[in-house]
């Protein structure tokens, strides 16, 4: 073994340890994942995404060219009446080149100002707003002050969550109301904003998403911290699950969670449930 000066003259520079970029969208919360992983001697740059870009990374190029492998892995969130698959599809992402990994399922809930008819429903003794309860005409949809999203996956916008705030802030003016997934009306709380348990809405599955084309060890690594695996598990070997499986369940995030729907298809042999976050 080399001595202390030896090691302090050797001129090799440390060897630098390789950077996975993570696509994320409002509401993720992956710190406890990107924890485990750069435990491992691995870096994590996040690239926060809204949810109108979220499958920049897995499009493909101008003029259809290949897509640029940069995130190489990303959050995906679909609606559970349709799935990831049709999420895919309609952003003209062939789902059979995507693995996806399916974590948990998100809860909705309506948000309206404190002025706002539904302000004074008891979730308690009322049970969750129902969908029918909601004016169609009074829907603030996100979807419509977000901006087109990026061309270039690695370009993030400056404010993540612009639709979903936008949506917030006029609802907290006394106009109309928006759903929103649970996790992103706590990101987007106010003091002068009610926020309500919905039900007749399918809610969300999210999910890690990457091409099959950028597959690594590297991918492997966060996919395999994501799912609680120590370094070195046998359970680390390359076995991802198609878009319509629900391979793998993530250890509870700091939001929480409850188990999933059951699959309609059988999972993968290294499987489980996946989470509900509340």
């Amino acid at each position: 073994m080399p001595r202390a000066r030896d090691r302090a003259s050797d001129p090799r520079p440390a060897p630098v340890p390789e950077t996975l970029f993570l696509s994320t969208i409002p509401g993720a919360s992956p710190s406890k994942w990107v924890d485990r992983f750069t435990s491992r001697e691995r870096r994590a740059q996040l690239v926060n995404h809204d949810v109108g870009g979220q499958l920049a990374f897995l499009a493909p190029g101008p003029g259809g060219s290949a897509p640029r492998g940069l995130p190489q892995l990303g959050y995906l969130r679909w609606s559970l009446d349709s799935g990831p698959e049709a999420l895919l599809r309609a952003g003209g992402i062939d789902p059979d080149h995507v693995h996806v990994v399916r974590f948990y399922e998100e809860d909705p809930v309506v948000c309206v100002g404190k002025d706002h008819l539904l302000a004074a429903w008891d979730p308690e003794a009322d049970g969750p707003v129902p969908v029918d309860e909601l004016d169609p005409q009074g829907l603030m949809d996100p979807d419509r002050f977000a901006p087109e999203p990026p061309a270039d996956p690695l370009d993030a916008p400056e404010v993540p969550g612009t639709g979903e705030r936008m949506a917030v802030e006029i609802v907290a003016g006394g106009t109309g109301h928006t759903v929103l997934p649970a996790s992103v009306a706590r990101m987007f709380g106010r003091k002068d904003v009610i926020v309500l348990p919905l039900s007749g809405h399918p809610g969300w599955g999210v999910g890690l998403a990457w091409l099959k084309s950028a597959d690594s060890e590297l991918v492997q690594d966060f996919v395999g911290a994501a799912k609680g695996r120590r370094p070195g598990s046998s359970r680390n070997e390359r076995g991802q699950s198609a878009p319509g499986s629900a391979s793998g369940a993530a250890s509870r995030t700091a939001a929480g969670g409850r188990p999933a729907r059951k699959p309609s298809r059988a999972p993968a042999k290294s499987s489980s449930k996946p989470r509900k976050r509340r």
